[in-house]
């Protein structure tokens, strides 16, 4: 198995170093780049996908819109300001111009590039608008080249190829968008299909979709994307929730979706939106007819799964009423209602014994001298409220600071939401206070932020306060060297998380730099440790991890490769460390690091015509002193795992 996989590897390799072509440019780089700087605690997969649409569907710099640069993670409101500033002051021809913006360093304007574009000014409809002027498609097809005992006991229903398959058609306002996707283990007949068709700018429509969607809106408190609280180097910014109202979605995510009609009409400062979404979800529903659980993995490789399968059905319909003051002032009005065919056990949510569940909030953004005010409420019954409120001051030009307070009542319930905070389910009940400051001087910034925390009661039996330190620093040496600095401290009080223990306090140092050796060649090198230890029982545990990367990217004979190698060793799963991953297009991955063992792969991708890219990716991960890797139908015999991954992209 091993000399087929080298000579494959060997194969892929000379075909990428015989190409000669222009490799588009730099973006699926700048996107690893950012996922790079986000926490353990993201779904990057998500964050990833949404970037990716983000980059096929650039901001036109000829109208922008200040909620359409909030959309970005890496881009503060400030400087999403001064963008628009220069915008309506200057004729803009080129996105070049841009470089000139107030806040705007080469760094920033490198990992904004692939999301901007200067178009014309759209004018009025007419049927060329709707006639097809973009084809995009992926195929990729992934393999785990071990046996794991899902396959070798014949429990999956399928072999454990992955197989996905993506195509958008989109015109200046028509878009079409479909995705399949076969996961190891299923069959062909059991994969994902989605899509949808999106219209967009027509008189005084700003947007409908037919088919899946996401809704996000407000801070969260009602409706948002599935992506988890964010807590990385964007202290000031990373607060804010951040998305479109109404996004079409073929995302892999089999749960977390709308699947109906969405709208969203412009009259002047006013936005009205409205959708209706009607599916099937995956549940286990005891002998009394409530849901127990949801099943959100979206895997259906067993029978057992497959029973899983459409067993609740969710009705969702809601409305939104926006009035914007300026370009970034607004207020908005939002209602829903959800109902299902079956009653949700309390465990889950607490619908007082019903199956419909109803939800409103007011949310406001308020610029004032500069300063953004932001915040949203939210109530069931008008008798208790959940609430978020913050500011985003910017000092100066080298000095922000961000105030986020939330408020959570364990009488709020709601499905769907998912504010900036520590628990994913806000009807349990939150407190919380977090400061951050970004501080640039010269080519140093700085990112920082203090937050505490108290958890209220859940199931579990006693309150949990906590408290969390971050500070992030970068700067560059030279012309061809960066360095980062970055500490993470975290602490828990909570009686009974570990024997006798009330409080567990988690500490990470993380240090990295990187060199340009050439115009094409660069290398990476960071090292990080933890430390986990609980009181009063003064147990600890320490973990260790470090990589060398290279990376190689020739625009003039298009070849992109891109190699590390990881080395980690930390005692159990509690001190696990992270490290994010290059992978082909579309693909992301922030692994769990633990036990002790070497992990390391290969990226390549090539132009071979100026429309069609291909990517592949080989990993191999040993852990010492294992014989057996994983668990479950997952559980592999020894301690080495290998997959390989080769995708085709073409882009007209």
């Amino acid at each position: 198995m091993r000399s087929a996989t080298s000579l494959i590897l060997l194969t892929v390799l000379i075909t990428l170093v015989s190409a000669q072509d222009t490799l588009h440019r730099n973006d699926q780089d700048i996107i690893e780049n950012i996922l790079d700087n986000s926490s353990d605690e993201q779904d990057v997969q998500l964050q990833g996908e949404e970037l990716e649409y983000f980059k096929s569907h650039p901001i036109n710099l000829t109208q922008p819109r200040y909620g359409d640069f909030m959309k970005l993670p890496f881009v503060s409101p400030m400087l999403a300001e001064s963008i628009i500033l220069l915008c309506d002051t200057v004729s803009i021809t080129t996105v070049e111009q841009i470089r000139s913006a107030s806040l705007m360093t080469d760094a920033m304007y490198d990992k904004l590039r692939p999301f901007v574009t200067v178009k014309d000014k759209w004018t009025s409809a007419s049927a060329f608008e709707y006639l097809p002027s973009q084809f995009e498609s992926r195929f990729r097809a992934e393999q785990r080249l071990q046996k794991t005992k899902g396959v070798t006991q014949n429990k999956y229903l399928s072999n454990e190829l992955n197989s996905y398959e993506r195509l958008r058609i989109s015109s200046s306002n028509l878009e079409i968008g479909a995705v399949f996707e076969k996961d190891a283990g299923e069959l062909y007949a059991d994969g994902l299909i989605g899509g949808y068709v999106s219209m967009k700018d027509a008189a005084f429509i700003r947007q409908i979709v037919v088919g899946n969607f996401t809704i996000s809106s407000g801070e969260g408190l009602l409706f948002a994307k599935n992506i988890a609280s964010s807590k990385g180097s964007n202290a000031v910014g990373q607060i804010r929730k951040r998305s479109s109202i109404i996004s079409p979605n073929i995302s892999t995510d089999e749960f977390r979706y709308f699947q109906g009609a969405a709208s969203q009409l412009q009259f002047g400062e006013m936005s009205v939106v409205g959708f209706y979404s009607q599916r099937k979800l995956p549940a286990t529903i005891d002998s009394n007819g409530s849901v127990i659980s949801f099943y959100t993995s979206g895997l259906y490789r067993t029978v057992g799964d497959l029973e899983r399968r459409n067993t609740l059905d969710e009705k969702t319909v809601g409305g939104k009423i926006e009035y914007s003051l300026n370009q970034s002032g607004t207020f908005s009005l939002m209602l829903m209602n959800v109902r299902y065919d079956h009653s949700i056990d309390r465990g889950l949510f607490d619908f007082a014994d019903k199956r419909s569940l109803s939800a409103g909030s007011f949310a406001w953004e308020i610029p004032i001298h500069g300063v953004i005010a932001f915040g949203e409420a939210a109530t069931n019954d008008v008798d208790t409220f959940s609430k978020i409120f913050g500011f985003i001051i910017p000092v100066s030009k080298s000095f922000a600071v961000s105030y986020h307070h939330r408020a959570f009542s364990n009488g709020y319930v709601n499905p769907f939401a998912r504010p900036f905070g520590e628990r994913s389910n806000i009807a349990e009940g939150e407190l919380g206070n977090y400061l951050g400051v970004e501080i640039k001087k010269e080519k140093v910034t700085v990112n920082a932020y203090l937050e505490y925390f108290t958890l209220p009661p859940s199931t579990l039996e006693f309150e949990t306060v906590g408290r969390e330190t971050f500070a992030n620093v970068s700067f560059p040496i030279s012309r061809m060297m960066d360095i980062v600095f970055q500490m993470r401290n975290k602490e828990r009080s909570q009686t009974g998380i570990r024997n006798a223990d009330d409080a567990r306090l988690q500490s990470n140092y993380r240090a990295s730099f990187t060199i340009k050796v050439s115009r094409c060649f660069s290398i990476t090198n960071r090292i990080e440790a933890v430390k986990v230890s609980y009181r009063p029982s003064k147990y600890f545990e320490r973990g260790l991890l470090t990589f060398m990367e290279g990376s190689y990217r020739d625009n003039n004979s298009g070849v992109r490769l891109r190699s590390r190698m990881i080395f980690y060793d930390t005692k159990s799963y509690d001190s696990r460390l992270y490290q994010y991953e290059s992978d082909v297009a579309g693909n992301f991955s922030n692994p769990p690091m633990y036990g002790k063992g070497v992990r390391w792969y290969i990226v390549a991708g090539v132009e071979l015509f100026r429309e069609f890219v291909l990517s592949f990716k080989y990993s191999e991960t040993k852990k010492l002193n294992e014989v057996i890797l994983g668990s479950g139908d997952d559980e592999i015999i020894g301690n080495f795992d290998n997959r390989i991954a080769l995708q085709l992209d073409f882009q007209f």
